[in-house]
């Protein structure tokens, strides 16, 4: 396992990695948004809204939803499978394969469980994989924006603190490759060296994974929201598991969700 941080603020920013014709293969399952970063790590753009919990405040907010709570490590930070265990399971690095500074979602009862702990969504397979991290080695930050995917309506909306912010038809992954269901959450915004191309603009990765895919042209299948060159297939079941919305959408919530937006598949 690996997952990452930054420094603490008052507002909590997504980080926009800005991404040239480089060499970092982005793959995310669904039409794959294969994206080339310049060569260098990927850099957080300072631009974004949200919130942050006071110091000591992590209890007293909501999880997994309006007022969702996001962890950002300090360094390489230790996960445990239990607060009782005395040894690791694993770790989670400063950032993720992009450059995007690492962020796990503390889920629904993390912050009130055990104290001096919290539960974590971790970006690893299995989906909805979780675990445990001492609360004094993360920074917690607040976010009141979350998405909702629903796939029998093929229909994308974000919601703000629980109300509708906006709604669009959105293409979902094909039956041979569907788009998994479950809680995920935004783990890194890149932009693409083609606007016009076939992923858009901008493509969100998600800690979602295909459950068909554990390969998909050199990446492992990770899932996205991205753009498209091809309009038609919006509403439509013909990715190979990623999500599709129109360029100006997707565009508009590169800079409008923050990292850690918690994002369910239904």
């Amino acid at each position: 396992m690996n997952v990452t941080t930054r420094d603490p603020e008052t507002r909590m920013r997504p980080a926009l990695v800005l991404v040239a014709v480089g060499t970092l293969l982005l793959v995310v399952a669904g039409v794959v948004a294969a994206v080339l970063v310049a060569g260098r790590a990927a850099t957080p753009a300072e631009d974004g809204s949200g919130g942050s919990a006071r110091p000591g405040d992590a209890s007293s907010a909501g999880q997994d939803g309006p007022g969702a709570l996001v962890a950002r490590a300090t360094g390489e930070t230790a996960i445990y499978d239990d607060p009782l265990e005395q040894t690791p399971s694993g770790t989670v690095p400063e950032v993720t394969p992009f450059g995007t500074e690492t962020v796990m979602l503390v889920t629904e009862n993390g912050a009130a469980e055990h104290d001096g702990w919290l539960e974590v969504r971790t970006p690893v397979r299995p989906n909805d994989a979780t675990g445990w991290v001492r609360e004094d080695a993360v920074e917690v930050d607040e976010v009141d924006l979350a998405v909702d995917i629903d796939l029998d309506g093929r229909e994308l909306t974000v919601l703000d603190s629980g109300e509708e912010l906006l709604s669009t038809q959105a293409g979902i992954g094909e039956p041979a490759y569907p788009t998994p269901p479950g809680r995920f959450y935004v783990t890194d915004k890149l932009q693409t060296p083609e606007p016009g191309g076939a992923y858009g603009p901008y493509a969100l990765g998600l800690s979602a994974y295909s459950e068909v895919l554990t390969e998909f042209m050199g990446g492992d299948g990770q899932v996205g929201i991205h753009g498209t060159d091809t309009p038609s297939s919006i509403g439509q079941a013909s990715s190979h598991g990623c999500v599709r919305i129109s360029n100006e959408l997707i565009e508009e919530l590169a800079h409008m969700l923050p990292l850690g937006t918690p994002v369910t598949i239904s």
